[in-house]
C-alpha cells in the first residue's frame, strides 16, 4: 500500500513540479501532457496542461494535474508536511518556497522542534517544514 497527495493546479502543474525538483531536490517520475494523451484537449485545458504528474521529494510522493478553470480551487484544509534532518534544510526549503508566496510562520524553534516553518508557495500549496518527524 502507498499513500500520497494529489494536488490540483490551475495550468501550473509542470512549472510547479519543475520548481519543486529544483528547490527541494525532488525527482520527477511522470509528466503526462494533455497533448500526449488520447483525451481530446478542450479550450479550457490546452495541450500543454498536465493530465498526471508525480514527483518524489525526500521520500514523499506528490501527484498533481491541471484541472479545468471552473473546477479549480486553491488548496485548503491541509498542509504538505516535510520532515527534514537539519535546521539548515528547514531554512533552505523555506527560503526556496517563500518568494511570491505567503509566509505563515518564519523558521523558528518550537517546543517540539529545533526548527519549524509554515509557508504557502507561489502555486498556492501550503507547506509545513519541520526538523524531525
Amino acid at each position: 500500500m502507498s499513500l500520497s497527495f494529489h494536488i490540483d493546479y490551475n495550468g501550473e502543474c509542470e512549472e510547479a513540479f519543475n520548481f519543486y525538483a529544483a528547490c527541494l531536490g525532488g525527482s520527477i517520475g511522470t509528466m503526462l501532457r494533455v497533448a500526449d494523451s488520447p483525451i481530446p484537449a478542450s479550450t479550457t485545458r490546452p495541450g500543454r496542461h498536465i493530465v498526471h504528474a508525480n514527483i518524489r521529494i525526500d521520500g514523499v510522493e506528490l501527484a498533481g494535474a491541471d484541472v479545468e478553470d471552473h473546477h479549480y480551487k486553491r488548496p485548503a484544509g491541509f498542509y504538505v508536511l516535510l520532515g527534514v534532518d537539519s535546521d539548515e534544510k528547514v531554512d533552505a526549503y523555506f527560503s526556496a518556497l517563500q518568494p511570491h508566496g505567503h509566509v505563515i510562520l518564519a523558521p523558528q524553534r518550537t517546543f517540539w522542534s529545533s526548527r519549524y516553518a509554515i509557508v504557502i508557495d507561489r502555486f498556492g500549496v501550503p507547506w509545513k517544514l519541520n526538523r524531525g518527524t
